[in-house]
């Protein structure tokens, strides 16, 4: 079972460059040991990061960050916590699907290390924010303008019943393209579900119903609108309306609107009370693209098109996801996630799985995303399959070879048994991915 939309990306548009967040540095002793801050811009506002020194070496992290999103954000800060201890500094792998968190811890380490450091002189800091400034111009000009970049998010936007699941290409600061949709239980008899509802997935929920997608079942999903709030619109057609409201926009211009109360007013053809949080997510998957490795696109983005696919690459516990921008029959950029349950007590669960959407998972389970329960989910493939790369390095190193790579380039590399043309990816399921990709490009 599969789902497609297409989004065409606005061709005239004007590109900015995001200020980095940053915070003073404070160092202050406590016996034998030294306690060092730092601060930088996080998704929802200033991340902190404390840490504890003795003898040179860092043995406490403690990570603030009041308005991270819960399910992301916030939950990527015990592993964050635990890294910059193993790494002694700032050199850490980060979370995946937190990548604007992470980035700002990442930050903030530096901060509280290098203005608390000994090795580094007052006159050294001076003279590199010298150079750094010197050549902010060229720098601009380079990450505006250039490259591309894609990133997903996962979001309560309407309720507690269901979670968002959001897709932004941005270049620079602007969002070039955008993508939403949503998933909910609905009724067995009445909806169509994802990817292996009917399989190995199902063992993950109770009750007569499906996870399914709420664009899959826009006739069904957009009557039960019509009935109980008297909508006038389809679900789609509002989910539609605000991704092309966000394609041209910078983030700072969509994370104003957000915030505001009159967005649903601002949005032309958007009927959805919710708007503005549909807005948040779109911009929460766009902080985390700039985050995320990007490619060069020289060619005219009005022709670029935003492609969304569910399918079933690995096994019948899961479903996959892919995201795929295209120009013409070349894939310019892809994107792939997989969602599973999973133990509650292990991984961290999509938004609102701890609310009324978790009332229908069985006993102790969770619905999460394999990219933001990376680690847990890597060690597990570890001890089964003796793995030796994380679930997150497979998806990239698949997204890296269809990159750049016209349809029948793929479908070529997917026809090779265990697509063994794919550099770096380890998993076993690479043909399928790759499958997946192709036929989101196709469509």
């Amino acid at each position: 079972m599969k789902r497609v939309l297409t989004g065409l990306i606005l061709g005239a548009m004007g590109f900015s460059l995001a200020a980095c967040g940053g915070g003073k540095t404070e160092s202050k002793a406590a016996g034998d040991s030294a306690s060092l801050s730092g601060s930088a811009k996080g998704f929802g506002g200033d991340v902190t990061v404390t840490l504890t020194k003795k003898d040179g070496r860092i043995i406490e992290a403690k990570i603030e960050g009041a308005n991270e999103t819960d399910n992301v954000g916030k939950a990527a800060i015990p592993t964050l916590q635990e890294q910059i201890v193993k790494a002694n500094g700032a050199d850490i792998d980060g979370v995946s699907g937190a990548t604007v968190t992470s980035n700002a811890v990442k930050e903030a380490v530096k901060q509280a290390l290098g203005e608390a450091s000994p090795e580094s002189s007052p006159a050294e800091t001076k003279a590199e924010e010298k150079k750094e400034s010197s050549a902010s111009s060229e720098s601009k000009a380079e990450e505006a303008g250039g490259e591309l970049r894609i990133g997903e998010a996962y979001a309560s936007a309407h309720g507690e019943k269901s979670f968002a699941q959001a897709v932004a290409v941005v270049k620079g600061d602007t969002v070039l393209a955008a993508y939403i949709d949503e998933y909910q239980f609905l009724p067995k008899e009445s909806a169509k579900g994802v990817p292996n509802a009917d399989g190995g997935l199902a063992e993950g929920y109770t009750g007569d119903v499906v996870l399914a997608s709420k664009r899959e079942n826009s006739d069904y999903y957009s009557g039960l609108m019509k009935e109980k709030a008297q909508a006038t619109g389809t679900i789609s057609g509002g989910y539609d309306a605000i991704q092309s409201f966000a394609a041209g926009k910078t983030i700072e211009e969509l994370e104003k609107l957000s915030s505001e109360d009159n967005a649903v007013d601002a949005v032309s053809g958007a009927t959805l009370k919710d708007t503005a949080k549909y807005l948040a997510a779109i911009v929460e998957a766009a902080k985390n693209a700039k985050g995320n490795p990007g490619v060069s696109f020289e060619g005219d983005p009005s022709g670029l098109k935003l492609k969304f696919m569910l399918g079933a690459a690995h096994g019948d516990k899961c479903f996959s996801t892919a995201a795929v921008l295209t120009d013409g029959d070349k894939v310019v950029l892809s994107y792939l996630d997989e969602l599973q349950f999973m133990p509650k007590d292990s991984a961290s669960g999509v938004p609102n799985s701890d609310k009324k959407l978790g009332e229908n998972y069985a006993e102790g389970q969770v619905l999460a995303s394999k990219r933001v329960n990376a680690e847990y989910y890597s060690g597990l493939m570890k001890e089964k399959a003796q793995a030796t790369k994380r679930i997150d390095e497979g998806y990239d190193a698949i997204q890296k070879a269809a990159d750049g790579k016209t349809v029948i380039e793929i479908d070529s590399m997917a026809g090779e048994e265990k697509a063994d043309a794919v550099s770096g990816a380890t998993l076993k399921d690479s043909a399928n991915y790759l499958k997946l990709i192709e036929e989101a490009a196709e469509s």
